[in-house]
């Protein structure tokens, strides 16, 4: 597409510099990032919260760029190919909706402080179920088919960077999947990392204490995530929300403001209503009602909390589904199909004394809560024990650590508190203000992280449970500023090859 046909339909002010040809560009990308840029990319210089694009304009002159774009109407280079807008964001929207049209029909956004992973990886599973091409976007990157994922761009953020999500929606509708759930994050809301995309549905699972290193208070944090349903979703949007939670009136009467078609789910609901969760040997079963029917389906993974994320994911489907009876019986059935999300209560290990260890995303109070309860569950002996292994991130919100600390103790049998990301801060710091909370008798520090998997593996009795926590699907740490290999269920697999 040439840069005259995407200017010619945008309608953010821009000025272009003489050393434009607009006629002769055949844009190839977009581009934030300048080590990205090839011949005839896009580069637009935004200004950032740590950073300002105008840095790396001469880099993405050097790389090839065919035109930059900036606020900065100062440069000292009158060569540089530039159009210059007051409104860069507006105008890099507008580029990336012309330019990577078209991009798939149905975007579920899913929000949430705990379950957002899962919650996408079952929509996208449901779907398939239903035979549709279908995808999730989020924590774990972009989930695919495998003969898609060669052509993706990939993403350390849970919410990618704008023109990432662009470029990957735009590919997976040039596959024909037309059906996309992506994880939408409090930060990536606020900083509008899903701006002009046409979310028509959006779905909310829960709210506790994370992120408030970086919002401050609750009440920040629950805006940031309300943008969803206030600004992202267009008017008569299918809504979807849990209604057992403590905010459940308020995104009640915000999506009523908006006139959204809601979709509740929980004990507390009106339409998928929750009327029960029977625990099995291996898995559950969940009774629940919908337009006065009684329907069940049963999971093979446990715990409530995969029940409450299973209807979230149902309730997406249905918003753009319609189901005869039939039907939905039949999709049911395939509900203990259902694979968790990597990293999500991921059972990586049996010892032969019959001990269970588990490595799980939790990182929040509420989903540590979560984990333990459900490990409980499954060490079902009076004799086996409840471990959990854990730490917390380091240059994140302060204020969990204590509380995690209290959660480990009440609920597990044994604690051993160590290190997760520590980052730029002193690891034994974070160790301390975690350990202030604990129960001594019952807890203990190892400061390495994979000394203290190794020993705690040696120390399983027979029909323990082990819970590794708050790396899950991470294949990395990260000490200061350098991000070095950690694959968590490699270390437990290697350490029981070479002592079981």
């Amino acid at each position: 597409m040439k840069l005259s046909q995407i200017l010619s339909q945008v309608k953010t002010s821009f000025q272009l510099s003489a050393s434009v040809n607009a006629e002769t560009i055949e844009v190839s990308s977009i581009e934030l990032d300048s080590r990205l840029v090839k011949k005839n990319s896009v580069f637009f210089a935004l200004q950032g919260k740590a950073t300002d694009g105008a840095q790396f304009i001469e880099s993405a002159h050097k790389n090839g760029a065919g035109v930059i774009i900036s606020s900065n109407l100062a440069n000292p280079n009158s060569q540089l190919p530039l159009i210059i807008s007051s409104h860069p964001f507006e105008l890099l929207v507008e580029f990336l909706q012309i330019f990577y049209a078209p991009l798939p029909a149905n975007i579920y956004g899913i929000t949430g402080t705990n379950g957002k992973t899962s919650t996408a990886e079952f929509t996208r599973q449901i779907l398939q179920f239903l035979g549709k091409k279908s995808a999730s976007i989020g924590t774990l990157g972009v989930m695919c088919d495998t003969a898609i994922q060669e052509h993706l761009q990939s993403s350390a953020l849970t919410t990618p960077d704008l023109v990432s999500l662009y470029k990957n929606l735009s590919t997976l509708k040039k596959f024909g999947v037309d059906d996309v759930a992506i994880e939408v994050s409090s930060i990536g809301l606020e900083q509008k990392r899903i701006a002009g995309l046409n979310i028509k549905i959006g779905a909310f699972t829960n709210f506790t204490q994370d992120h408030l290193d970086y919002h401050k208070t609750m009440a920040e944090y629950f805006r940031c995530k309300m943008i969803l349903f206030s600004q992202v979703l267009p008017q008569k949007s299918a809504a979807i929300f849990n209604a057992d939670i403590e905010q459940a009136a308020e995104i009640r009467k915000i999506c009523q403001r908006h006139n959204h078609q809601i979709i509740d789910y929980g004990f507390a609901a009106s339409d998928l209503k929750l009327l029960g969760i029977e625990h099995l040997e291996f898995g559950q079963k969940v009774q629940f009602e919908y337009r006065q029917q009684k329907y069940d389906f049963e999971l093979s993974v446990g715990g409530d909390f995969q029940a409450m994320n299973a209807l979230c994911a149902l309730g997406n489907v249905l918003s753009q589904n319609q189901l005869s009876d039939a039907e939905l019986r039949k999709l049911l059935s395939n509900f203990n199909g259902l694979q968790p999300a990597a990293g999500r209560m991921q059972r990586v290990a049996i010892l032969p004394n019959k001990a269970q260890i588990f490595i799980d995303f939790a990182h929040t109070p509420d989903a540590l809560v979560n984990v333990l309860e459900l490990g409980r569950q499954i060490a079902q002996t009076r004799t086996s024990r409840l471990v959990v292994l854990f730490g917390c991130g380091g240059d994140r919100d302060a204020k969990k650590r204590p509380i995690m600390g209290k959660i480990a103790c009440d609920l597990a049998d044994q604690v051993i508190v160590t290190d997760d990301n520590p980052r730029t801060e002193k690891a034994e710091n974070i160790r301390a203000e975690i350990f202030a909370a604990c129960d001594a008798k019952k807890s203990m520090e190892i400061a390495n992280r994979k000394t203290a998997i190794e020993q705690t593996i040696a120390t399983l009795k027979a029909g323990d449970v082990l819970i590794l926590a708050g790396k899950g699907h991470e294949k990395y740490q990260i000490i200061g500023h350098e991000k070095t290999h950690f694959d968590e269920e490699e270390i437990v697999q290697n350490f029981i090859a070479q002592n079981f």
